[in-house]
């Protein structure tokens, strides 16, 4: 039975419960930890969800392997909205395969281009993609907190110290990628 139609709703709020989030700092925090906040950000989904899906689920790996389950969360997500009346005016199916696609393509190319199979130029492909790749996440996102009636993700914008850590390493290592590709591209000799 696939669970994404199968909403079990909690009779005390009306609604399954989602993570809220503000957009800004998923973007940010998506992209400043290489995608790492997208496991933290399915699994508190999924963890959420956990309560009003009839079947056992184990959040953690619908985290690591969020590409296998991104389809089931948007379609559960769009079914809330749904249920409680809220127009839908895209449709998360698409998003979830964009997101899907985007995240295999930015994979492929980066592996590719670190073997040698294709130029370095390739590599600004490959950052274009992964940049793209935050998009999806965030329209499903903005559906969620509309339905957590918190369409700004005001209940979650700030940011918290181990946030700013992870970013602070993040742009660390970005610094030394960019660097990196910048060298390989135009083969700056090295000392």
């Amino acid at each position: 039975m696939d669970e994404s139609t199968d909403i079990t709703i909690d009779q005390n709020d009306g609604h399954a419960q989602y993570f809220s989030v503000s957009t800004a700092k998923l973007r940010n925090l998506y992209l400043l930890t290489f995608g790492f906040y997208a496991i933290y950000w399915f699994y508190k989904n999924w963890k959420l969800q956990q309560p009003y899906i009839k079947e056992r689920i184990m959040p953690i790996p619908r985290a690591i392997f969020a590409i296998f389950f991104t389809h089931s969360l948007a379609t559960r997500v769009k079914n809330s909205m749904q249920y409680k009346s809220l127009p839908d005016t895209n449709n998360l199916k698409h998003f979830a395969t964009v997101f899907v696609v985007l995240t295999i393509a930015v994979n492929i190319v980066s592996r590719l281009t670190d073997s040698g199979t294709l130029p370095s130029y390739f590599n600004y492909l490959w950052l274009i993609l992964f940049y793209l790749s935050a998009l999806p996440l965030i329209e499903i996102q903005d559906k969620v907190n509309i339905l957590m009636n918190d369409p700004l993700g005001s209940i979650n914008s700030n940011y918290n110290w181990k946030n700013i850590a992870f970013m602070l390493v993040g742009a660390a290592l970005w610094l030394m990628i960019i660097l990196g590709i910048l060298i390989i591209t135009f083969d700056v000799p090295h000392s």
